[in-house]
């Protein structure tokens, strides 16, 4: 799967990287991170509220909950996984990359960084071989406001 890089998922958006994609990366993230609440985050790109959408099913459908922050920076989505002690992040973002791309930064609990040599491959594999199988209890998607908290942080 070529959108698998070293430190993140990317690429452009409906070639590289599409909703089915963010669909089973959310749905196996609870796994690999063998947690119950994940932050996710998102940036201004175009791409990125279908991309949220997709992901979080993924999440949810699994029975895990996403505690949603909304529009963000990388930076508050690492601050809101520690801050609210969850068990992992996801941040959709492309970073520096033209606005045709879009990907995803995954990070685990205390926002350590999720690469090839930290779960990364795992979680490909997971995606390319594992079917997918609903949770009887599915999760729920929580909105939790960390902007003053994060602001407040920065000061």
């Amino acid at each position: 799967m070529g959108a698998f890089k070293a430190y993140d998922i990317r690429g452009i958006y409906g070639k590289d990287i599409t909703p089915e994609l963010a669909y089973s990366v959310g749905f196996h993230l609870p796994e690999l991170l063998q947690c119950d609440h994940i932050v996710v985050g998102r940036d201004v790109r175009v791409s990125s509220e279908e991309m949220f959408e997709s992901l979080t099913r993924g999440i949810t459908d699994a029975g895990c909950d996403v505690w949603n922050i909304g529009l963000a920076t990388t930076p508050m989505v690492y601050f809101a996984t520690v801050h609210l002690k969850a068990g992992g992040s996801v941040q959709i973002t492309a970073s520096h990359n033209p606005p045709e791309y879009n990907g995803l930064k995954i990070s685990k609990a205390m926002a350590i960084p999720v690469g090839e040599n930290s779960g990364l491959k795992d979680l490909e594999k997971m995606v390319a071989s594992k079917g997918i199988r609903r949770s009887d209890r599915p999760g729920k998607i929580i909105d939790k406001g960390v902007k003053y908290d994060y602001v407040s942080f920065l000061r």
